[in-house]
């Protein structure tokens, strides 16, 4: 695999990656890399061919800099995202014979989620997404007024503001994100009633801001108060998605990718967390979708967002910040 990924444009142009496998060519290591690199493999085993379709998607995103650096960077993350969740699917210890198929497509549909697992209890899929947050991350630390969901009317957000500069919520993302997921499912859904349709939110730690706008009582958007609205004013339903997973991982990837080493007893890069553990992985069902199998649950070690969890776990109208 290192030799392959040397013959690569990870190598042959620049890259936001290229130092770390670097690494190994001056007779060293990355941790970075060798995660990657751990997680490539451990997915090739269920799914033979996954790991060179991972290095030449992650390859692609070379060669661009200055202006165009963070579209590559964002991709990069989005990437290791899904390396993050299908490693975590195909490891899993299931209690009974499962198939793996890596982007698969329902017959008559040109849409593909990350991958399925097909059992005797069960047909599963799971699409992964990470939003773009680097321009939302900089809002987020300069300005000391946050608004997490669609939560004040006009006037009253000017009263909370007190015409200050603050943070939106980002929650077109996560629109985004049911929109896509319902499309591919559909397909599964129309050839398998029974089959679960599972989105997989990757965030960085403040995963308050998509529990807000999935499930605030104002605005969430698998509540009737949504602020997604079809054509004729109804709230937008997503029915072929079942449930959304939440993880709180994108600032790993940074911190481990910048040698700011992992943080929360992450062990590396791609190292998904154990069950029982902070940090939390949190499952919200969608109302109109179908029960998920608790066994899918214990998969992705996803618990109910509750403040028990701690506070960024449950929906939140306004965040102030305080410099310390």
């Amino acid at each position: 695999m290192y030799a392959y990924i040397f013959n690569s444009l990870i190598f042959k142009r620049w890259h936001w990656y290229g130092h770390h496998f670097m690494q190994r060519l001056r007779g060293g290591s990355h941790p970075f890399a060798e995660s990657i690199l751990e997680a490539c493999l451990a997915c090739d085993t269920a799914m033979p061919g996954y790991a060179k379709r991972v290095v030449d998607l992650m390859a692609a995103a070379s060669g661009r800099e200055k202006n165009e650096r963070e579209r590559d960077y964002e991709q990069l993350l989005q990437l290791l995202a899904e390396l993050l969740v299908v490693r975590q699917v195909v490891t899993f210890e299931w209690s009974f014979p499962v198939s793996f198929h890596s982007e698969p497509r329902a017959a008559g549909s040109k849409r593909n989620p990350e991958i399925t697992v097909a059992g005797p209890q069960f047909h599963l899929g799971v699409e992964v997404k990470a939003p773009a947050l680097l321009e939302h991350q900089r809002k987020r630390a300069q300005n000391e007024t946050q608004i997490p969901a669609r939560a004040f009317t006009p006037e009253r957000l000017k009263i909370v503001t007190q015409g200050k500069e603050f943070t939106l919520p980002r929650d077109n993302p996560v629109k985004d994100f049911l929109i896509s997921a319902d499309a591919k499912f559909a397909a599964f859904k129309r050839a398998d009633p029974n089959f679960i349709g599972l989105l997989v939110i990757v965030w960085d730690d403040h995963v308050y801001e998509p529990i807000s706008s999935l499930i605030h009582d104002d605005a969430g958007l698998f509540t009737d108060n949504s602020f997604a609205r079809d054509a004729n004013g109804e709230p937008l339903r997503f029915s072929n998605v079942d449930g959304v997973v939440v993880i709180r991982h994108l600032h790993q990837f940074v911190n481990i990718a910048g040698d700011r080493g992992p943080v929360d007893g992450a062990q590396h890069a791609l190292d998904y967390g154990r069950a029982g553990e902070f940090p939390w992985k949190v499952f919200i069902e969608n109302p109109q979708g179908h029960a998920v199998p608790e066994v899918v649950l214990e998969c992705f070690q996803a618990l109910p967002p509750s403040p028990v969890l701690g506070a960024e776990y449950s929906p939140k109208d306004l965040v102030w910040w305080f410099r310390m």
